[in-house]
């Protein structure tokens, strides 16, 4: 009977094994990957513009057959994330950018060759898009046209439509041209423009607000370009004239000099007590006249001082017509139109990333004599241009594209003649052009296998030449070298692929160096290996259309050699790796950073530092492909 009993228990957990082990297999095995989550989601319509997409599956993926493509294509770094057992078994794709998205942009991804981990059944597909949101705008002004007049002091408002984030600048101008300085909220969403003294009573401002897109490199925060400005918002707001008094005229800084002041009270006024109550500073003879005893108006016996401000008051007491008198003084101003200024110079002084396409605009605080402004104007290093006109805002467009990397001066020399007197100061601003970027068509392309990353390299330099071929058409050219890796023994990655092409690197696989891809190379297109190359004969390369392929480290490698059967020392990292070069940043002969398509990372961009330290491991070494 006990027998009996055991039996049945074995029969039981054998049973058990076999549900548990079917389970597991159709988890594995049976059911294609499906994507759970999406970040950010297919209805996403305002991307941030610094975001990393997340592409999370049920299951893991096979890594060796997935393909990635992100168009319109970004510098950034995709990674394999969330293993299910250790350091294997990824579930979780993620897309790191390393600048800043271009506003209101659709980017879409799309994944070919999604199957299981021993990918037994059919590849699938999938495509989604996201749209990144635009730059803020100008959602509300405070005071507008609709709105009440503001008083003398106090700020005028500009609402952005969401918070102001650090790639997207705002510049503020004023007509007539006025003093003041700018507060921004703790929210980031408001800007207040507060006058240095205070907004000439009466005056009517016009407001103009322009904004510029400033591309960022997210790992280091440096900016790599600016756009040119852009017009978001343009209007007029109104300053309240003092208590008691209707209108003035004139008002601002910009006054001819042979004005006849004139002021209107809300209701009409004894004349011979607004005499006795009325002074200017500073003192000029003349007298006031008035017609229906509510406008008066200041004639003067000689014309007004140039670049001067005249302070008008009418004192507590003027009496009223029907017996009333003024509670409190009441006093207005305006400035004389002066020498010529410049109010409004772009590009900015110290600005970088400037378009090498951009003009160079300079406003005036008056208007001016044309040829006069053209003739004081300078920009150095010289290059010819044309000059237009808008008002009193002059825009000089060079006839040809500035230089990229370079320092340019604009100067507007003294003498300029206006309605007021001649310039007298010399106004500079100096800014530079964004650097040159110089970069071939090629996508890219994710090696196949754990460790195929040379075949791959060389896959993407190719398809620069128009040759489609595939990892396996390289490697049955490159060949492989069978010995067992015994103790320190090994073969000779000089000659032929080294271990398992799906092992793990240093121990069951390693890597192949560059004359034996360069001779499988030649088999498609003219190919040449190279070692102890300068960064000039490989940027120059690239300049001429050729992709190269060079050796490096991926990660934290460090020093492990090795001998072959016949005694030969192998010199050799782990984390060997191999990439694609296929641009850089700067001019061939000085380049600031250079383009990579990493076969297991995506597209990189590596300041020069960077590169030369990673290429120097393998003392300079690689494929071009012409």
């Amino acid at each position: 009977m006990r027998k009996f009993h055991h039996f049945s228990l074995i029969i039981v957990l054998v049973v058990i094994g076999l549900v548990l082990c079917t389970a597991i297999t159709g988890y594995f095995v049976f059911w294609h990957p499906q994507i759970t989550e999406v970040q950010p989601n297919e209805d996403e319509q305002a991307m941030a513009l610094d975001s990393e997409v997340l592409i999370h599956f049920d299951k893991p993926v096979d890594r060796r057959h997935l393909h990635i493509a992100i168009e319109p294509e970004i510098d950034g770094v995709w990674t394999y994330e969330n293993p299910l057992l250790g350091n294997h078994f990824f579930r979780t794709l993620r897309f790191t950018p390393h600048r800043v998205l271009q506003p209101d942009t659709t980017y879409t991804i799309t994944l070919e060759g999604i199957t299981d981990l021993l990918a037994l059944g059919s590849t699938q597909s999938w495509q989604q898009g996201f749209r990144t949101r635009d730059l803020p705008g100008v959602a509300q002004v405070s005071p507008n046209d609709e709105s009440e007049a503001l008083s003398a002091n106090a700020p005028v408002q500009i609402m952005l439509s969401r918070p102001a984030p650090d790639y997207a600048q705002y510049y503020f101008r004023l007509t007539p041209a006025t003093e003041f300085h700018i507060q921004q909220n703790a929210e980031l969403n408001t800007y207040a423009l507060i006058p240095e003294s205070s907004w000439a009573q009466g005056s009517t401002y016009h407001l103009t607000v322009e904004r510029v897109f400033v591309t960022q490199d997210l790992l280091t925060g440096h900016v790599l370009e600016q756009s040119e400005a852009t017009e978001v918002y343009s209007g007029n707001f109104a300053i309240a004239p003092p208590p008691s008094i209707s209108s003035l005229s004139p008002t601002g800084e910009q006054v001819a000099i042979d004005t006849k002041p004139s002021f209107t009270f809300t209701q009409a006024m004894d004349s011979e007590s607004v005499r006795a109550h009325f002074s200017i500073t500073p003192e000029i003879n003349g007298t006031i006249e008035s017609e229906d005893n509510a406008t008066f108006t200041f004639v003067p016996e000689t014309a007004f001082a140039y670049d001067t401000s005249y302070t008008f008051e009418i004192t507590k007491g003027a009496a009223t017509a029907d017996g009333g008198f003024l509670t409190e003084n009441t006093s207005f101003s305006f400035g004389t139109i002066g020498p010529v200024r410049v109010s409004y110079l772009t590009p900015d002084t110290n600005a970088q990333g400037i378009s090498t396409s951009a003009g160079i605009k300079v406003v005036f605080d008056q208007e001016v004599e044309h040829a006069s402004a053209e003739q004081a104007f300078q920009i150095t290093p010289d290059i010819s241009g044309s000059f237009a006109w808008d008002g009193n805002a002059m825009t000089y467009q060079p006839s040809e594209r500035l230089a990229y990397s370079t320092g340019y001066t604009v100067s507007m020399r003294a003498g300029i003649q206006g309605l007021g007197p001649d310039s007298v100061d010399t106004y500079v601003s100096s800014f530079t052009t964004a650097a040159q970027t110089v970069q071939l068509a090629v996508a890219s392309d994710l090696q196949d296998k754990p460790l195929s990353c040379e075949a791959a390299a060389l896959k993407m330099a190719l398809a620069n030449k128009g040759v489609s071929v595939s990892e396996s058409d390289i490697m049955s050219r490159v060949g492989y070298d069978s010995t067992p890796h015994t103790g320190n023994v090994w073969g000779d990655p000089y000659l032929a692929f080294v271990g398992d092409i799906n092992g793990r690197q240093n121990t069951t696989g390693y890597g192949v160096y560059w004359n034996p891809i360069a001779a499988a190379a030649n088999a498609w297109r003219p190919s040449e290996a190279f070692t102890g190359w300068s960064i000039q004969q490989l940027t120059q390369e690239v300049q001429n259309g050729n992709a190269v392929v060079v050796w490096g480290v991926y990660g934290n490698g460090y020093r492990d050699d090795w001998v072959t059967p016949e005694g030969k020392t192998i010199y050799a990292w782990k984390g060997e790796h191999a990439r694609t070069v296929i641009g850089f940043v700067g001019s061939a002969e000085n380049p600031e950073r250079i383009i990579l398509n990493d076969p297991y990372a995506g597209r990189v961009s590596w300041t020069r530092a960077q590169f030369e330290r990673d290429w120097g491991i393998f003392t300079n070494s690689g494929v071009v492909v012409r």
